[in-house]
């Protein structure tokens, strides 16, 4: 005797109303900006090039001096931005630091010294000091943050912060600021629901957000494919109602035009947008990860030819921007002023036990912990 099919149930859903139904379809619909939509995009003069240029040198050398240090014994953990710095750089020219805030992803090195963190203070948050304005000495490296310079403070649980930015979006809606918020995170950062949730929420108020997904194709050890059934994580973005595109992250001129189309679109008032930044990261995870397990040296080796900090100067020695010997001389600027930034650093004083809460509670709320001098 055979089992019978059961049918279909019918759809519970309400029907909606026909005024509801003529109002949404009166509503314009997001398309998704392709490459040959963004020609009325100028790329930026060789002035602007040139500090971005610079923000990516800065960045590479601050993490080849943190990876020194750790192997003399001198440092701790190492999170690396190797590979990531043409995205926040192109985010640095396309956003205004005067009234945008940066919600980073932690590889974003560049993004925040483009918004305005030196490199004195990015070595005294790498080795703990009381110096460290982004979190006093409290945190590991690369937990971001600067109220001053509008970076919203980075979390351990990933991607926490991205809600939370969101949250700084709509506080600007309420006050009347213009301030566009540029978050990013990396691709296992988006699979997780809080992701949706502040895109959704976005979407909904037309918030001035611009989401940037960090695509490197691993999430610590897991490979895209076992994390995402799309390649391209910028078609989420019709879910939405918000325009997403997909662009080599490792070139800044091809990261500019779509970061610079999507905050101009925030600021106009017409809503978020997705960019899909895809990268690769040169070094394991972090300084306690063995990448050997799950990647090749030749892969490592084949994007290595694809560097953005590479393809940058190529760039501006083509266009003339610059000459081999002001290039050499700029890398040469960076180094000394980096290595001079790390022994400074290294001399600061640490953290110190009485001041642990502060920055937790509303200033004056809180009593220092004298017993903790004893």
């Amino acid at each position: 005797m055979t089992t019978p099919v059961p049918r279909r149930a019918r759809s519970t859903r309400p029907v909606e109303p026909p005024a509801a139904q003529e109002a949404r379809a009166e509503q314009p619909r997001a398309r998704a900006p392709r490459a040959e939509q963004l020609d009325d995009v100028e790329q930026p003069a060789a002035d602007q090039l040139k500090k971005a240029y610079r923000w990516m040198l800065v960045a590479r050398r601050i993490d080849d001096t943190m990876w020194t240090l750790r192997r003399q014994g001198k440092g701790h953990f190492v999170v690396s931005s190797a590979g990531h710095e043409a995205i926040g750089a192109a985010a640095g020219l396309a956003a205004d630091q005067e009234t945008d805030f940066l919600a980073p992803h932690y590889r974003d090195l560049a993004a925040c010294l483009a918004w305005g963190l030196q490199p004195r203070e990015v070595m005294a948050h790498y080795f703990g000091r009381a110096a460290d304005p982004c979190t006093g000495g409290r945190q590991p490296y690369a937990h971001w943050g600067s109220s001053e310079r509008r970076i919203i403070s980075q979390e351990g649980p990933q991607p926490n912060v991205v809600s939370h930015a969101v949250g700084v979006a709509f506080a600007n809606r309420r006050l009347g600021s213009r301030g566009v918020v540029w978050i990013a995170f990396g691709d296992g950062g988006a699979q997780k629901g809080e992701v949706h949730e502040a895109m959704n929420f976005a979407s909904i108020h037309r918030l001035a957000v611009v989401f940037c997904i960090e695509n490197n194709l691993y999430t610590q050890s897991v490979p895209l494919r076992l994390e995402s059934s799309v390649p391209d994580l910028s078609v989420r973005a019709a879910s939405y109602g918000m325009p997403g595109a997909s662009v080599d992250g490792m070139d800044l001129l091809a990261v500019y035009p779509l970061a610079r189309q999507a905050v101009a679109r925030a600021r106009r008032g017409e809503g978020p947008s997705l960019i899909e930044a895809r990268a690769y990261r040169y070094m394991p995870n972090t300084s306690n990860d063995d990448d050997t397990r799950y990647r090749s040296r030749e892969e490592v080796d084949t994007w290595r030819q694809r560097d953005p900090i590479a393809r940058l100067r190529a760039h501006l020695l083509h266009s003339g921007a610059l000459s081999e010997t002001s290039a050499a001389e700029l890398e040469n600027e960076v180094s000394q002023e980096v290595a001079e930034a790390a022994t400074w650093a290294e001399a600061q004083p640490d953290a110190q036990p009485h001041d642990a809460l502060l920055h937790t509670w509303a200033d004056g709320s809180v009593r220092p912990l004298a017993w903790m001098d004893d």
